[in-house]
Parts: structure tokens; C-alpha cells; sequence
């Protein structure tokens, strides 16, 4: 539980805020096909998040009744900070998304403009 609550999650959220910073500065850049490639490795590091959280919950669960409110105490924060940084993600990507189909869109109408 020390190795998730130490190393693996942290890991995981540090490598989570700069897909997210890249997202953003590909976004300004019009850098598409980065984007596009910086969500897929952000949507595998939320993945890899999730399944860090769920192995720690299952460790958790093999702990004795009267280890239990320490454990919590312990891993809560974690927990919580991880939450947090997914929902950012997910906002992030939901409006990032946007500006991708409007991008998308624009081109069409002006590859449909040209050609007609």
C-alpha cells in the first residue's frame, strides 16, 4: 500500500499534468495531430490511475478490521487527489475535443469550398 500511496499513484498524477500541460499547449499551437496522440496517452495514464487505485482498494481490503481507519486516513488524500486530477482531465479532454470536431469541420467546409 506504501508503494501505491507513495510512488505508483504520484507517479501516475505527475505524468497526468503534463499530458495535460502538452494537451494545452498542442491546443494553442494547432499542433492537431499531437493532440490527438497527447489524449490517447492521457487517456492510458487515467487507465493506468484507475487500475492503481482499484489494486490499492483491493490490498485495503485484505487489511484487519482494526487496521482499517488508519489505512483510510492513509489513503483518502491519495484517493481523493486522484479523483480530482481525473474529473480536470476529463473536463479538459471534453473541451479539447470541441475545439478538435469545430477544427475538423473548418477543414471540411474549406477542402468542400475548393473543390466545388
Amino acid at each position: 500500500i506504501q508503494k501505491f500511496i507513495k510512488v505508483a499513484i504520484p507517479t501516475d498524477l505527475e505524468r497526468l499534468r503534463k499530458h495535460q500541460i502538452n494537451i494545452e499547449k498542442y491546443q494553442r499551437c494547432r499542433l492537431w495531430d499531437k493532440l490527438h496522440e497527447e489524449h490517447i496517452n492521457a487517456g492510458r495514464t487515467v487507465q493506468q490511475l484507475r487500475a492503481n487505485i482499484r489494486e490499492m482498494e483491493n490490498l485495503c481490503a485484505r487489511v484487519r478490521k482494526e487496521d482499517i481507519l488508519i489505512l483510510q486516513r492513509m489513503i483518502d488524500p491519495v484517493k481523493e487527489e486522484a479523483s480530482l486530477a481525473i474529473k480536470e482531465f476529463l473536463q479538459l479532454h471534453l473541451e479539447s475535443a470541441e475545439v478538435l470536431k469545430r477544427q475538423f469541420r473548418q477543414q471540411e467546409a474549406g477542402l468542400t469550398r475548393s473543390t466545388t
